[in-house]
């Protein structure tokens, strides 16, 4: 149950066509299909930000590399401190 309030106002054309929207995708109401849209965005936003997207190629050079090392080098433990003291996880 949904606890949190948000108050805003709209243009009444960009109202009109939220509520078409909403009853056209069978939700109940405008704030259940703005709620689902800014979950949706929220939810695409963090990954945008938060995730890595890397190459085939890099990242089976990546695994390779990781395989073939035995122990952590300077530049790779440095690496290591500085994400942790960054908060990256």
């Amino acid at each position: 149950m949904a606890t949190a309030r948000f108050d805003m106002r709209l243009d009444e054309k960009i109202k009109a066509k939220a509520e078409k929207a909403t009853a056209l995708l069978g939700l109940k109401s405008l704030s259940e299909y703005i709620v689902k849209l800014i979950d949706d965005d929220a939810t695409r936003v963090i990954a945008q930000y938060e995730g890595i997207t890397l190459e085939n190629d890099i990242f089976d050079r990546f695994v390779i590399a990781c395989e073939e090392t035995k122990k952590p080098n300077r530049a790779l433990q440095e690496a290591a401190t500085f994400t942790r003291e960054q908060g990256i996880k």
